[in-house]
């Protein structure tokens, strides 16, 4: 069965217009009679187009009143140049001396060949100005593209160098923050003799170290402590419904044009559900430069993807099948033929609330010079498929509603999640983008962006997503993630006095927390139940101490345990109290279980750091009750 994509429900030239064009309009416009136009379509064009701030044939275009194809052929005719409407593979490359940042600036290329014609595909000019830009290119002969051809022409003309820019541009500019290199001789010399000190302190004395230990674990999670506690104040004051942020609505005509990009990889079932949901955004149709990234090795999602009738602001772009095979590598690889000025990442089970977009660019808005990303909050629209989506629903409610503002708050570093990122474009490619060889990306570039003086943002906008439905997924899912922090921990961290120069003291703190806590948690946390086990088979859990040792230890590592519980599920119980999630409450005391199965994760993620430090585990996603966007 075929995949249609679906038109959004309101044509904006449905709306009630003059009965006719204006005149200037019918004579720019007059060569679409022999496309057989409706006359009242152009009208309504018009008179969008001034909403919008684009021409009416772009109105006319992104509506499917007429296709790119028609109107490009038609105006090359009424112009006197030929019309191609598709290139063969290897039928353009670059002209004279251009290079490939001229040529995906201008959007232009040259046929190969003896006619050596120059390839013009942009629909940004009205026919008068481009009628004007053919008279003054002539003599040399030209011909016209449709726009999306010929970006897909470009993309097979610099496919080679935009895969090896999107591999090594991090890696070979800013060698020391890449993960391309696990870790640096110091961090693995220090490592494996910390280890070798500690199995030799545990041989020697068992019952110290563990003591020694684990106070100093407890007094490392104080922080943490700390930092849920005013997480969940700052809930309270909040109140259990946030307001939207109070902004004017920008008019459509001052919008920019806004870059989706959207990678997938064996997801051809979720093709249609995302591109619904893209459709019901708030943004003029004719600003939206959608951008599918494939895997040229997914045969399946690539095919399904051609298969389907995409509207003209809809571009596929395939990723040639190099290593590694990673989310951050495709990303990198559609960046530079991004469109737009800000630009946002969405996951292929997404379903963002419509006016996202612009709630993220009002933020921009009005927010400092170097805000450079706008972090949209993440929550789960199956939370009641089982046990395993309740938790994960919490786990989320509590990190993006609780944690992250309070890090906006503040003005501390914050860990990125993995989609609903929006950024200036200008920025992230300063930035170098993503690293390909970092398994979790977005909290790496979080870091980065700090380090390097820019901020971030978090609005109350939130994209809904799909939870893992089964365990096996879960467990590579959430592998994958801990191992990136694992990367992220171990990259920043490479020259920490430098870090700590660039983030500050708070900052500083604010990652050891968020990216280093995270991972020594979920470690260490089987560890207290372990010991709490062996006190309690030799009967002395409840006895007084009879070391010296033994009363701080049991004092603090209870404080640390209890208070831990405590603000992890006060704190979840009132993100999901802010959510309207109540009918969840009964699933806070069962979050020490899905903390156990973290720690399952985490030291799985340490051995396939070992071995297969850039192993990306695909989440699964997609089942036909789990598609459905919210209401």
């Amino acid at each position: 069965m075929s995949l249609v994509y679906e038109t959004p429900a309101v044509d904006p030239l449905e709306a009630s217009a003059p009965a006719g064009a204006p005149l200037s309009a019918l004579v720019e416009y007059s060569f679409l009679a022999e496309a057989q136009l409706d006359p009242a379509a152009l009208a309504h064009a018009c008179r969008v187009s001034e909403q919008w701030g684009v021409p009416p044939h772009e109105v006319l275009i992104a509506s499917g009143h007429i296709t790119e194809e028609a109107y490009m052929a038609a105006l090359a005719s009424s112009a006197g140049v030929a019309f191609l409407p598709r290139l063969p593979e290897g039928g353009a490359a670059a002209p004279g001396k251009a290079n490939q940042r001229q040529c995906l600036t201008t959007g232009v290329l040259q046929e190969t060949g003896p006619a050596g014609r120059l390839l013009l595909g942009f629909s940004c000019l009205r026919p008068f100005a481009m009628r004007a830009l053919l008279a003054r290119l002539a003599p040399r002969p030209v011909a016209l593209v449709p726009p999306r051809e010929l970006r897909r022409a470009l993309a097979e003309c610099f496919g080679s160098s935009l895969a090896q820019g999107a591999i090594s541009a991090l890696k070979s500019r800013r060698p020391n923050l890449s993960a391309y290199r696990p870790a640096s001789t110091w961090q693995a010399r220090t490592l494996v003799l910390g280890c070798l000190a500690l199995v030799a302190a545990g041989l020697t004395a068992p019952l110290a170290t563990a003591y020694a230990v684990s106070i100093g674990l407890a007094f490392v999670f104080v922080p943490v402590i700390v930092f849920r506690l005013l997480a969940a104040f700052a809930l309270t004051r909040r109140g259990p419904h946030e307001a939207p942020e109070d902004a004017a609505r920008v008019a459509d005509r001052e919008l920019p044009t806004y870059t989706i990009l959207a990678p997938l990889y064996r997801e051809a079932h979720m093709l249609r559900p995302l591109l619904h949901a893209l459709s019901q955004l708030d943004w003029p149709a004719a600003k939206l430069d959608i951008k599918l990234i494939l895997e040229a090795a997914d045969t399946n999602t690539v095919a399904a993807a051609h298969g389907l009738h995409l509207p003209a602001n809809v571009e596929l772009l395939v990723v040639p099948d190099t290593g590694p095979r990673t989310k951050p590598k495709a990303l990198n690889f559609a960046l530079p033929m991004a469109r737009g000025d800000y630009l946002v990442v969405y996951d292929a089970e997404d379903r963002p609330e419509p006016d996202q977009p612009r709630r993220a660019y009002q933020a921009f808005c009005a927010g400092p010079p170097n805000l450079a990303t706008v972090q949209a909050r993440l929550n789960i629209y199956n939370p009641e498929t089982n046990w395993l989506t309740r938790q994960f629903t919490i786990e989320y409610s509590a990190l993006f509603d609780g944690l992250l503002p309070l890090l906006d708050a503040m003005h501390l570093p914050i860990p990125l999640g993995g989609t609903s990122n929006h950024f200036r474009v200008e920025a992230l490619k300063w930035l170098q983008a993503w690293d390909p060889y970092n398994v979790t990306e977005d909290a790496d570039l979080g870091a980065r962006l700090s380090r390097l003086g820019y901020r971030c943002t978090v609005i109350g906008s939130t994209t809904y997503e799909e939870a893992p439905v089964r365990l096996g997924g879960w467990i590579r899912q959430r592998t994958r993630w801990l191992k990136g922090f694992i990367q992220t921990w171990l990259v920043h961290m490479r020259a920490p006095r430098t870090l700590l120069r660039e983030l500050g003291p708070r900052g500083f703190l604010a990652f050891q927390i968020m990216i280093g806590g995270t991972i020594l948690s979920a470690l260490v946390h089987p560890w207290f139940y372990g010991l709490l086990a062996l006190e309690l088979a030799g009967g002395g859990l409840l006895a007084l101490p009879q070391t010296v040792l033994g009363f701080p230890f049991w004092t603090v590592s209870l404080f640390s345990l209890v208070a831990g519980y405590a603000t992890a599920m006060g704190l979840g119980a009132l993100a999901l109290r802010h959510r309207g999630l109540d009918r969840l409450l009964w699933q806070v005391p069962l979050m020490p279980l899905y903390w156990l199965l973290i720690s399952v994760a985490a030291y799985r993620a340490v051995w396939q750091f070992i071995v297969a430090p850039f192993k990306w585990e695909k989440t699964e996603h997609g089942s036909q009750a789990q598609t459905r966007p919210p209401r």
